[in-house]
């Protein structure tokens, strides 16, 4: 039985501008062919089975995908009953090849839709400061395309009826035509002094407008440099960003960061980042799977009556004690009179999230500091069950148990490296190397800083990573991450005082040079 194909919009880039229409259907995909303009961190909304097939690459990493290839992948794997999301940047129907593509599902008889996405001929002047209709300026708006593929099909663009029109103009992918879109609209009659503005990657944290008027916009093109993708407005509104532009304001405007945690992790830390203007990159180093061993985790949990107090490591390893404290039939009463001791905040957070408050929590959130504490409290010599990844550092138990105390330790989960786009690693290449670089790079353990280090290798080489952390801010969570990236010959450039997506941030801003704003702004986050 034939599948189904969605034709989605994914709005211009910032990946909260997406649908919900459309992030419900990327959820359910088991094939994703997406063009280079949608934002690769969408693609991690996926199920982590699903195929992802990338506009730069096919399917093998081949050669870059031209229209008829991408038709054919759509109509083989529709054909081969798979439900098939096509995600497009913006809009798929507004000079997306949406309705073409679907001529061709329709000629196949492959049953599709279309899910509207943001388009950037409005957005992209809207993040600028530009509204493209104002009741004081201009009653209209007219989208046309700068591109000479439309010429070459036969379908002229109408100059003088757009110079002669009182409204806005925005012209799409008019960049390499800028100068001589701008004389077509002067020779057709539209005043050479008609304000004008360019707009790169409209929404994102790297967004760059320049503006000038028709005489002199190519010129300003020319001089910034700007590059596809990118957008020309022309017309009076266009004097309104002196007064309304607003995303060049935030504190992170301008930087990209990466975030390297778990993807069930990252949204909080991504949502304040683009509050505070950055353009963050979600490059997962770390996939958290349950144990290897089920049943010997709740088999520990089952024998609580044994133990004086269960340590927590992190916020995943709370998660799963509880998770497994349920499954053995109990609850939160079986606690009762034990000790709960929970290293770092987040850890803290999880715990208190499943009706618990922690006893005990390190000022310095690493085994170091939980042996200090324990200490100070006489608590060493008791018996402790320690829920913490497969794999993690001895120090606690031996502390623990040269103190004369039992240090019972059992898995709560494992940790993998999980498979990332390639479109995602080589957008860390600097922009003459075909990606957009970064400036700051967040590590929240030293299993996602060798996991990056492995990921970057296998699509740019061995040194690669390492050239490309030379050239940014590395900041770590907190001093056992440090230690790992200092033995690997990594500077770090902030560690973070406190093991939370607050301490990060802060972190992140020293490194820049920066002071995060307090109290936070209205626009960010909680």
């Amino acid at each position: 039985m034939p599948g189904f194909v969605s034709i989605v919009g994914a709005g211009p880039w910032n990946p909260e501008l997406i649908t919900l229409a459309g992030l419900r259907r990327l959820q359910r995909a088991e094939v994703v062919i997406a063009d280079y303009l949608a934002n690769p961190n969408l693609l991690f909304h996926a199920p982590a089975n699903a195929e992802l097939i990338q506009r730069e690459r096919g399917p093998a990493g081949g050669p870059r995908l031209r229209q008829p290839d991408l038709n054919d992948l759509m109509l083989e794997r529709a054909a081969a009953g798979h439900y098939v999301v096509r995600l497009k940047g913006g809009d798929p129907c507004m000079f997306g090849r949406g309705g073409e593509e679907a001529q061709v599902l329709r000629a196949a008889g492959i049953d599709y839709e279309f899910v509207p996405g943001v388009s950037s001929p409005i957005a992209a002047p809207e993040a600028a400061g530009i509204p493209v209709t104002h009741r004081d300026h201009t009653p209209a708006v007219t989208f046309v395309s700068g591109y000479e593929a439309y010429e070459k099909a036969g379908l002229h663009v109408e100059w003088e009826h757009l110079a002669r029109s009182a409204g806005t103009i925005v012209l799409m992918m008019s960049v390499k035509n800028a100068r001589t879109n701008a004389q077509r609209l002067i020779e057709a009659g539209r005043a050479p002094t008609t304000p004008a503005a360019v707009i790169r990657w409209g929404t994102r944290g790297i967004q760059r407008t320049v503006t000038g008027d028709l005489r002199t916009i190519a010129d300003r093109i020319d001089e910034a440099e700007i590059r596809a993708p990118s957008i020309l407005v022309v017309g009076e509104v266009v004097d309104l960003r002196a007064q309304l532009q607003w995303i060049e304001a935030r504190p992170l405007f301008g930087r990209r960061v990466v975030v390297t945690r778990p993807l069930d992790q990252t949204e909080g830390l991504v949502r304040r980042l683009l509050d505070y203007g950055a353009d963050p990159l979600t490059f997962p180093c770390l996939r958290v799977d349950g144990p290897k061993d089920p049943a010997k985790l709740d088999a520990s949990v089952a024998e609580l009556h044994a133990v004086d107090g269960i340590i927590l490591s992190s916020a995943t390893g709370a998660r799963t004690f509880f998770a497994s404290l349920l499954r053995t039939g109990s609850d939160a009463r079986a606690l009762a009179g034990k000790r709960v001791v929970a290293i770092g905040a987040a850890t803290a957070e999880a715990c208190r999230a499943c009706g618990i408050q922690p006893d005990l929590q390190p000022d310095e959130a690493r085994s170091e500091g939980l042996v200090d504490a324990l200490a100070q409290r006489e608590w060493l010599r008791r018996v402790w069950l320690h829920v913490r990844a497969e794999i993690g550092r001895p120090q606690l138990g031996r502390a623990i148990e040269a103190a004369g105390g039992e240090y019972r330790l059992v898995a709560g989960y494992d940790v993998a490296r999980p498979s990332v786009p390639e479109t995602v690693i080589r957008s860390l290449c600097p922009p003459d190397a075909g990606g957009e670089g970064f400036d700051a790079i967040l590590f929240a353990s030293g299993k996602t800083v060798e996991h990056f280090l492995e990921s970057v290798a296998e699509v740019l080489g061995g040194s690669a990573a390492r050239e490309l952390l030379s050239q940014a801010k590395v900041v770590s969570i907190g001093p056992v991450t440090t230690s790992a990236l200092a033995a690997l010959d990594i500077p770090v450039a902030a560690t973070a005082t406190e093991a939370s997506d607050e301490g990060l941030m802060d972190a992140l801003f020293a490194s820049l040079g920066l002071t995060q704003p307090t109290p936070k702004p209205a626009y960010v986050a909680g």
